[in-house]
């Protein structure tokens, strides 16, 4: 994570209930285990351990449940149209992104080539049986098509100047969490600071929503978990407003140190993705709390060490 240092991390473990790493890292998830290795060990992208993992990714549950239905030239054996609610080709790509798929998947590669290509709308996609473009839905195919390698395809090329061009988005916390997420690392710092003002923002703002319904994959919703793990990994620095929200996160978090699914995962999907805790969600609250912790003086919850027992 690019705002952490080893120092931090360190301390930042004391923010827990206890240590999850193990059970993140389990090696009969594979789509899971690459994104652990990546987002909390710290490892390549293209590190063996990684690429090891992620080849399999695909042929785990959900990942493989996702795509089932996708043929090797990137068409979809089904007669939903793409944007059905989230049993549509569109979104089950979406979620299989969300959920670790290995973006080197020739199948991936083409079905993404095929949404980029024929995705309706000029400038930001439109919803079905809509004339406007929705920044919610551009957002998250953004994102995902990022993910999947096509930052410099002319259509990826054209939300993003979409999303320069339109007021109002970064208000919205679905569409600015995705923004973000797509658009760090310099590419476009426009973006970004409009994202993270939206953000922080809406952080502060949130009385009436405290975004702790916790969910995955976040399609058309977010929550802290999200929030506080995207600005982590864009480098986005603590403010004193978020204490109150990232206490709340902290809290949230069971004996061991996991988090617990409460939005359910949408039916249309019909994935086999019912375990609780959830090792997704506490991936994400993990590295909010190992890079935010410290400055945000959140209490230590971590055990003490045996030689410190009272």
């Amino acid at each position: 994570m690019e705002s952490t240092n080893a120092a931090a991390c360190t301390l930042g473990w004391e923010a827990l209930r206890g240590d999850s790493l193990g059970w993140l890292l389990d090696p009969t998830r594979p789509n899971l285990h690459w994104r652990v290795l990546v987002e909390l060990v710290g490892r390549p992208v293209d590190s063996p351990a990684v690429r090891r993992a992620r080849g399999g990714a695909n042929a785990a549950e959900p990942v493989a449940g996702l795509l089932a239905e996708l043929r090797p030239d990137g068409e979809w054996a089904t007669h939903l149209s793409p944007w059905a609610p989230y049993g549509g080709p569109g979104w089950r790509l979406l979620a299989a992104v969300q959920w670790g798929a290995d973006p080197e998947d020739p199948r991936l590669h083409a079905a993404s080539e095929r949404l980029l290509e024929t995705a309706p709308g000029e400038g930001g996609l439109l919803r079905p049986r809509s004339d406007e473009p929705d920044a919610q839905l551009t957002a998250r195919t953004l994102e995902a098509m990022v993910v999947l390698g096509w930052r410099k395809h002319p259509r990826v090329q054209e939300w993003l100047a979409w999303f320069e061009a339109t007021d109002g988005w970064e208000n919205d916390s679905i569409a600015a969490v995705a923004v973000l997420a797509a658009s760090r690392g310099g590419v476009r710092p426009a973006l970004e600071t409009r994202a993270v003002d939206g953000l922080g923002q809406r952080l502060i703002d949130s009385r009436g929503n405290n975004f702790t319904t916790f969910g995955h994959p976040n399609l058309l919703r977010t929550d802290l978990a999200e929030i506080f793990a995207v600005m982590a990994a864009a480098g986005v620095g603590f403010q004193r407003g978020w204490r109150r929200l990232l206490k709340k996160l902290q809290l949230r978090q069971d004996g061991m140190g996991r988090w617990v699914r409460i939005s359910p995962v949408p039916r249309t999907l019909a994935v086999p993705e019912s375990e609780q805790p959830s090792r997704w969600i506490t991936l994400k609250a993990t590295g909010a709390m190992l890079t935010y912790a410290v400055e945000a003086e959140l209490p230590r919850l971590f055990p003490l060490p045996p030689h410190m027992s009272p």
